[in-house]
């Protein structure tokens, strides 16, 4: 049988997800593209979502509408 490791206080937290968040820092309150999605009165535009770093991107809402289309040849 394999040795198992025991997991620290911290790494516990972690998978728990209690440990720090990724998104401390990020406008995660705010709903960027046009109009703020409907619900939320507060929003932002399209530009200023795509002006945020890549770990925020992943921590807001955006519209769809942020995002070009692709349509079929």
């Amino acid at each position: 049988m394999k040795n198992i490791k025991k997991l620290n206080r911290r790494d516990l937290e972690q998978v728990n997800g209690s440990g720090v968040s990724r998104c401390d820092g990020c406008p995660s309150h705010i709903v960027f593209g046009p109009g703020g999605g409907g619900y939320n009165t507060s929003s932002a535009s399209c530009e200023a979502y795509f002006g945020l770093s890549e770990t925020c991107k992943m921590c807001v809402m955006v519209s769809v509408d942020c995002f070009v289309q692709i349509s079929a040849i």
